[in-house]
């Protein structure tokens, strides 16, 4: 998926724990063979290859992934969109010859985006266009996250922390912790780091500190706005706080999009997560 991930777990023993972390970066492994949309040969890239129209079997991973996906993007009124595959290529090649994509380009990828086109029904998925796509990369660490540590807990190790790329998921606390729980420091958005002791919980960050594009005196975002096909064009960082990977990690996407004007929505929509948003380095959120 692109990044590191890193498992501290306490176990009884040194093979126990090793056992079953292994099961867990092997969770992981399955997940990536599902969700990637840098492999040809993932689920989900062969099912958008597939005829469009037509309903076509998915497995229960990727339609947990897909119905996820679209819960968020319908609460968030498309600020998180799993279906940007397009014009996330796009914005890729852009990167790389350091050229803005041709206005015409940018439209006939947002004609193949938006999470409206895709439907899903249990196990089936139907599309309507050739040439759409799905890009996990808001959400695929949270859920990848979530069900490593389901493994562990289901190996009786439930005191883990395992950390993706910087996006936490957290389980019971480490012994003689409780109740206080893992000690996390949090960035709220591009400000300061604070910390805060956390318990079966979730920390996900998005935002342009490290990677971005500038073209022409503008600087986008590698986070992609859905609703208008390009990258987010102020610096923006948010941090989200809640009980699962994949809601921290979609929403800490969303929040970058929505930006300090959005995130009381957000917040309403999700009661019980802490989002935090910054703009400009300066901590703006309500």
């Amino acid at each position: 998926m692109g990044s590191k991930c890193r498992i501290v777990v306490y176990a009884p023993s040194e093979s126990s724990a090793a056992e079953a972390c292994g099961a867990a970066f092997e969770r992981i492994g399955r997940l990536n063979d599902v969700l990637s949309d840098y492999s040809p040969v993932s689920e989900a890239s062969r099912v958008m290859a597939d005829q469009p129209g037509v309903w076509h079997p998915v497995s229960d991973d990727l339609a947990d992934a897909i119905g996820k996906s679209l819960a968020v993007s319908k609460a968030t009124g498309g600020a998180f969109d799993a279906t940007v595959a397009p014009l996330t290529s796009l914005w890729r090649s852009a990167k790389r010859t350091l050229e803005m994509p041709p206005p015409e380009t940018i439209e006939s990828a947002r004609a193949r985006s938006g999470y409206r086109l895709l439907e899903l029904d249990d196990n089936r998925v139907r599309f309507p266009h050739a040439g759409m796509g799905l890009d996990f990369g808001g959400i695929g660490k949270g859920i990848a996250a979530d069900e490593a540590l389901a493994v562990l807990a289901e190996a009786g190790l439930t005191r883990a922390l395992i950390d993706f790329g910087g996006d936490l998921r957290i389980g019971d606390p480490p012994p003689g912790e409780q109740p206080g729980g893992w000690l996390v420091s949090v960035r709220d958005g591009l400000s300061e780091s604070r910390t805060v002791r956390l318990v079966n919980a979730a920390v996900a960050t998005s935002g342009d500190t490290e990677r971005s594009l500038t073209i022409s005196g503008v600087t986008y975002s590698h986070v992609l706005d859905p609703r208008s096909g390009f990258g987010v064009e102020r610096r923006v960082g948010a941090t989200v706080i809640a009980d699962e990977g994949w809601l921290a990690d979609a929403l800490a996407s969303a929040a970058c999009v929505v930006g300090p004007e959005g995130v009381a929505d957000l917040r309403d929509r999700y009661p019980g997560t802490e989002i935090m948003v910054s703009v400009g380095g300066m901590e703006r959120s309500p």
